[in-house]
């Protein structure tokens, strides 16, 4: 060595060797976080929402964050709408505002001939649709807690306005059941729903 210093047989094997670096930082445990937003990772679009964490979308919207980036904000989906159930949103809805809505409280989807809305739109935001089966705009969902069969009542008010044959129907016990695979979300099951706030509610697809 320069120094005239000779090195033993350990700091030989050791000379070469690289420098170990900092030991690596724990990782930060994630969040609580339920399956849901486990598998629901976009941003939520704040504002009023019916009750669920997303808009309920006409037919032909493929999912949520596409509809957002493609839609132009043209109306032309509202405007084609023969049941103006269509509306387009408010700022209050941030990143969503001027894209297409139906609140089927107040007017749901009517699922009309051709599939109007589906057929207009430039920007491919709502795809064409041919088939009633092609739908899927989410499923409903029966809110035992509100429905009044599970008070001793008698209803099937959300069985007969249904489009979709098997879709919704009376068990044995006489309370609503939906069947998520046949049900395409166009709400008028809420709409025909006599109590206040309605008994069942259309969960958006994602």
């Amino acid at each position: 060595m320069a120094d005239g210093k000779k090195l033993s047989r350990r700091a030989l094997l050791t000379f070469w060797r690289r420098p170990e670096g900092p030991a690596p930082t724990p990782a930060t445990p994630l969040p609580p976080q339920t399956e849901r937003e486990r598998l629901w990772p976009r941003e939520r679009i704040p504002g009023p929402h019916f009750g669920q964490e997303l808009p309920l979308r006409p037919p032909g919207n493929m999912q949520e964050y596409i509809l957002r980036d493609a839609c132009t904000r043209c109306g032309k989906c509202v405007e084609v709408c023969p049941a103006d159930a269509i509306f387009s949103l408010d700022s209050s809805w941030g990143s969503g505002q001027g894209t297409p809505a139906i609140d089927p409280r107040k007017q749901p989807c009517v699922v009309c001939e051709g599939f109007q809305c589906t057929q207009v739109c430039p920007s491919g935001s709502l795809q064409p649709l041919y088939n009633i089966n092609e739908i899927r705009m989410g499923t409903a969902l029966v809110d035992e807690a509100r429905c009044v069969t599970y008070r001793g009542s008698s209803c099937d008010a959300c069985v007969p306005v249904c489009p979709m044959p098997g879709a919704i129907a009376t068990d044995a016990s006489g309370h609503p059941r939906v069947a998520e695979h046949v049900c395409i979300g166009c709400g008028l099951c809420v709409r025909a729903c006599p109590t206040e706030p309605a008994s069942i509610v259309v969960v958006p697809r994602d």
